[in-house]
């Protein structure tokens, strides 16, 4: 036997293509198919997952009841489940808002939607097609009504895409609700809002929940201006959309339409926060410029909003430890809601993002009880959680300046620090 030859034996290159043919072969005379058995599988775990979000469904709901038993009677149950979504945020590590998301829907299909709660068990629907019955079942006010559409909505839901079935839970809802389309419209108009979600790359998303009509028309009157600055100007290069989004800026920060990309950014007059890391004054820092409680955003969009706005603050920030050493301000006053405002940079509630804009400086140790308005003894929530602070079994305490120690009824304590950048150890 010579090995010194055993590589110059030739390879077959589609001998694994061989292979897998002659046990598709085999397969099939066996009577198996492999496509028809992923099918299976897959459909199998469908129906575990339906299963378990029925089974998490309980145990939320069972989670309120308990809690609204320990508060006792008298317990607001609004505040009663802020509570208990906040104490389960802190555990998983989740914003309270999506628990309390979760837990409002777990409450509405185990109570509202018994048979719907029933087929997931069995996992006869799956979770999309579920939220669909509960969403468009919303407005169905009388159980015995809504027994009657759920019944006969989810007959259909084994034949049919969520999309479809929403469609037809829709028609079916109108039909049971009971409840005028103009009462409805006028509710759902109270909630009207309007939100801004930060994406990537210096982005964000403005959502506006208005009326239909009114939706419509907006949409309309962009296309319009869009289109005249199209005309005005054929060898713009933007896109239709691309227009819009200017316009609708130009609109609302100038109060009139320009012709030129981000014109609007000089509407804006602001008190400018510049996040500077200390090596950078020193020539030595390549990092990026930023907005304070935002992420990162382009250097020419930074020195347009310096060049406009009244006042600028700099930002000092320590190299290592990612602390805020100092802040300054071309035209000094309230230095000390200014520091705390680039100290937390957000709510200081664990799960909580929201802008130190939009939140109160609260007394750690209440004024009333002797605590001082100083930087160790302040610190922002929101309003969401600044009622919490102060619900029963809540406590939070700041061990040292900017360091909060929060301790939930149940006993969980959870330290909240400012947050600091993610940084790469040089390898």
């Amino acid at each position: 036997m010579h090995v010194e030859h055993i590589s110059e034996i030739p390879v077959d290159p589609f001998a694994d293509d061989v292979d897998a043919a002659f046990e598709y072969l085999v397969s099939q005379l066996e009577g198996a198919d492999p496509f028809v058995d992923a099918l299976e599988r897959l459909a199998a775990i469908e129906r575990d997952e339906a299963a378990r979000f029925a089974e998490k469904a309980e145990i939320y709901a069972e989670l309120v009841s308990q809690h609204l038993a320990a508060q006792g009677q008298g317990c607001s149950l609004e505040l009663a489940i802020r509570s208990l979504s906040a104490e389960l945020a802190i555990a998983s590590r989740v914003s309270d808002r999506t628990i309390q998301a979760r837990l409002s829907e777990a409450l509405s299909l185990v109570m509202d939607f018994p048979f719907t709660h029933h087929a997931l068990q069995g996992g006869a629907v799956s979770i999309a097609h579920a939220r669909v019955v509960m969403a468009e079942g919303a407005i169905i006010a009388d159980p015995k009504r809504r027994i009657d559409y759920e019944s006969a909505v989810l007959e259909r839901a084994a034949s049919v895409t969520p999309g479809r079935l929403r469609r037809l839970a829709r028609f079916a809802a109108e039909k049971s609700c009971g409840i005028g389309f103009e009462e409805r419209h006028a509710k759902a108009a109270e909630g009207r809002s309007v939100r801004c979600y930060e994406t990537a790359d210096g982005m964000s998303e403005v959502v506006a929940v208005v009326p239909t009509v009114l939706a419509a028309g907006i949409m309309d009157r962009l296309t319009q201006f869009g289109n005249a600055v199209k005309s005005a100007n054929p060898s713009d290069p933007r896109l239709l959309d691309q227009l819009r989004a200017d316009v609708l800026c130009d609109l609302l920060l100038t109060g009139q339409v320009d012709g030129e990309p981000h014109a609007a950014i000089d509407g804006i007059r602001a008190e400018v926060s510049v996040v500077i890391p200390f090596l950078a004054l020193l020539g030595e820092g390549d990092e990026p410029a930023g907005i304070l409680g935002g992420g990162p955003i382009g250097l020419s969009d930074a020195r347009r909003l310096a060049a406009n706005a009244p006042s600028v603050v700099r930002i000092i920030i320590d190299p290592v430890t990612d602390e805020v050493l100092a802040t300054d301000n071309y035209r000094p006053g309230r230095k000390l809601r200014r520091y705390l405002r680039m100290r937390d940079g957000r709510c200081r509630f664990p799960s909580c993002n929201r802008s130190p804009w939009r939140c109160d400086i609260d007394h750690t140790i209440p004024y009333s009880e002797g605590g001082q308005t100083e930087a160790g003894n302040l610190a922002h929530l929101c309003k969401r959680h600044h009622t919490i602070k102060h619900l029963p079994g809540w406590s939070v305490r700041q061990i040292s300046p900017g360091l909060l120690e929060w301790v939930t009824p149940h006993g969980i304590v959870a330290a909240d620090r400012p947050d600091r950048p993610v940084r790469f150890r040089a390898v």
